[in-house]
């Protein structure tokens, strides 16, 4: 008995205790309001240094407002799971703002002044079902009279999702359109040649889309090349002599940012050899990225033989298609999906394409953006550069070297000038020709103090980048062509371009990146919030690989039957007609091997069919599998081993009354 209330006198303290414990946390739990711990594998709720600069540097009150509809995360459950955590990550940005920004969330009903209000705005609806009622996610930023718009909050963007909202701060607080300098040998503001002869020549497509966003002027001298200019695009700017190299070498260490596009071999300067307006077919900086361990291609550019473009190798009255190993088409698996600038793009077109690389005492870091398959090698530009490019020629003596090759590159690092004596010396002016009389020296000697106060005030030279450099090189200006990118079309005499690859969102999201603020270029794209089984998804992979071979014979097999069917049930040739449908007589024994080949047709599609029911049966069952182990299994355990300590207890509270009576 004694022993009886010691254990009650025990379980009565510890009751007592844990609710003292759950007491105190519930204390200190509510003192500690706003205090959150981030557990997740890649920091999804932590807010990167470069957002926090954003947010903390707001001067002016801003307004996001969240439009979210129920019914699409009831429809949809993933982008139920997708909200929370959009809301979850705008309230941490409320709470870095110190109050300047305002989150408010709103649900777009059917046919409502919100519904309005959004639609106006350019939000994009979903619809569920045929009513054509629609259901809405996205996000509006309001500042003043500046505003944003996320139209939609795609799954696909997950990663994206802090870098999207920072931008749109960023861009609410300075509403002003990033001003885009483009230093090029191309006609790509028109063709001045064409416009001296009194034909119409408009701006690549690419300009022009730039012009719709953003402040864009063409550079052709260095000293344009200043603070006013917030990104540089270097487009097949050829032959620059060593006072522009110097004038964009001192932009960059100075924190500027460029674009830069090299080629080994441009095709759109060599279709213009025999013209007044001819330019350089290659061009490269190699002072430049040299210097910080940059190595392009010169003369040889990149081949593929699974992304050839196919063409006509032959002639307008013989047609001969053949792959183009150095036309280019860049699908997902060339793509990078890490980049922010090539996250959402499908398709590339590349012509003539050089290759990238880097040297071991490179002082930048590169991240490749897209690349060959490891079936490429490099070709000699001269196997293109005539009137008629041996294309055929290319294809019978390709040799891929297994190793894939990197067409473009995102570099950063911190670097020193590439001029580390200082500025060049300038060039001797030319001699004028000696000119008689006192007239003509007096005329000289006033011209050159006011040619002297014309020229700027040299700027000190800058010896090391002052932040890191951030650049896309490219190694290839073809892709920037309206030919390899747009075609084309014509609707009631009106001419518009129709994209046929993403070259142009490319150079689109590349300038919106490299035009922000330091801050916003730094972010980089973070981990997903989506979790999927992936030992489920390489064991379902392995299972259908495993009855992948069986399922192609059968599929072999069914077709030669059904071959050999067709031919039968046609006749053999100069065999009499039939009545009047047309159909042949067959023959007894034609007709008994009619009957075997159906027969063994039959038995290889059921052997199909068996086939695709096993691999279904396999992956359901391995499903069911996790499921149990994840489901049903660990509850089984603790609920096993709940009841074995229940039961032994129950055994030693028998024996100690026993004992005691």
């Amino acid at each position: 008995m004694a022993n009886m209330l010691r254990n009650r006198s025990g379980a009565v303290l510890l009751g007592i205790a844990a609710l003292a414990v759950f007491i105190i946390l519930n204390l200190g739990a509510s003192a500690l309001t706003g205090v959150r711990v981030d557990l997740t594998q890649d920091k999804l709720f932590t807010l990167s240094d470069g957002t926090k600069n954003i947010l903390k540097s707001m001067n002016k009150p801003a307004t996001l407002t969240l439009y979210y509809s129920r019914e699409l995360g009831e429809a949809a459950p993933p982008f139920g799971l997708h909200v929370t955590r959009v809301r979850d990550i705008l309230k941490e940005f409320a709470a870095v703002s110190a109050g300047n920004l305002t989150i408010v969330e709103k649900e777009p009903e059917p046919f409502s002044e919100t519904e309005d209000i959004v639609v106006k705005a350019g939000l994009q609806g979903l619809p569920l079902d045929e009513s054509g009622d629609k259901v809405y996610f996205g996000l509006i930023g309001e500042q003043g009279d500046a505003k944003g718009v996320i139209p939609m909050f795609q799954l696909e963007r997950d990663r994206f999702l802090e870098y999207d909202l920072a931008r749109m701060v960023a861009k609410l607080q300075n509403p002003d359109p990033a001003r885009i300098g483009i230093w090029t040998s191309a006609p790509m503001f028109g063709d001045v040649t064409a416009q001296m002869r009194g034909m119409p020549s408009q701006p690549w497509a690419v300009v022009s889309n730039m012009q719709q966003n953003f402040a864009v002027r063409q550079l052709v001298l260095p000293e344009q090349l200043g603070e006013d200019v917030d990104l540089l695009i270097l487009a097949h700017a050829a032959r620059l002599n060593d006072e522009e190299l110097y004038a964009i070498d001192q932009y960059l260490m100075r924190g500027g940012k460029a674009m830069i596009f090299v080629d080994p071999y441009s095709e759109g300067a060599a279709s213009r050899r025999m013209s007044m307006g001819a330019i350089p077919e290659s061009s490269d900086l190699k002072k430049l990225l040299g210097a910080w361990g940059v190595e392009i291609t010169e003369d040889k550019i990149a081949g593929d033989r699974s992304l050839a473009r196919l063409v006509n190798a032959g002639t307008d009255q013989q047609l001969i298609p053949a792959p183009y190993i150095t036309w280019l088409q860049l699908g997902d698996a060339n793509i990078s999906r890490t980049d922010l600038v090539t996250s959402n793009l499908n398709r590339l077109n590349l012509a003539s394409a050089g290759a990238i690389t880097l040297r071991d005492d490179a002082q930048l870091k590169g991240e490749p953006l897209f690349w060959t398959t490891p079936e490429s090698q490099l070709v000699d530009v001269k196997h293109i550069a005539g009137q008629r490019p041996d294309i055929q020629g290319m294809v019978e003596r390709f040799a891929p070297s297994g190793e894939r090759k990197v067409l473009a590159m995102r570099l950063t690092g911190s670097v020193k000038s590439a001029f580390p004596d200082g500025p060049p010396k300038p060039k001797e002016p030319e001699k004028p020709a000696e000119k008689e009389g006192e007239q003509a020296k007096e005329s000289e000697e006033a011209a050159k103090p006011a040619e002297e106060e014309e020229k700027p005030k040299p700027k000190p030279h800058v010896a090391e980048s002052q932040v890191p450099l951030n650049l896309i090189v490219v190694a290839d200006t073809d892709m920037l062509s309206n030919a390899f990118w747009v075609q084309a079309r014509e609707f009631f005499g009106r001419r518009f371009s129709v994209p046929v690859a993403n070259n142009g969102d490319f150079v689109l999201n590349a300038v919106e990146n490299l035009s922000g603020t330091s801050d916003l270029i730094g972010l980089r794209s973070r981990g997903t919030a989506r979790r999927p089984f992936t030992k489920v998804e390489e064991m379902a992979k392995a299972a259908q690989e495993q009855f992948q071979a069986e399922e192609q014979q059968l599929m072999r097999q069914l077709e030669e039957t059904e071959k050999k069917l067709v031919a039968l049930q046609g006749g053999p040739a100069g065999a009499p007609q039939g009545d009047a449908a047309g159909q042949t007589q067959l023959t007894p024994e034609q007709e008994a091997e009619v009957d075997k080949f159906t027969e063994e047709m039959l038995a290889t599609r059921k052997a199909l069919r068996q086939v695709r029911h096993n691999l279904k049966k396999d992956i359901e069952g391995l499903r069911n599998r996790l499921s149990f182990l994840n489901i049903a299994l660990v509850p089984i355990l603790v609920t096993v081993a709940a009841g074995g300590l229940g039961a032994a207890r129950m055994r030693r509270r028998r024996r100690a009354v026993g004992v005691t009576e």
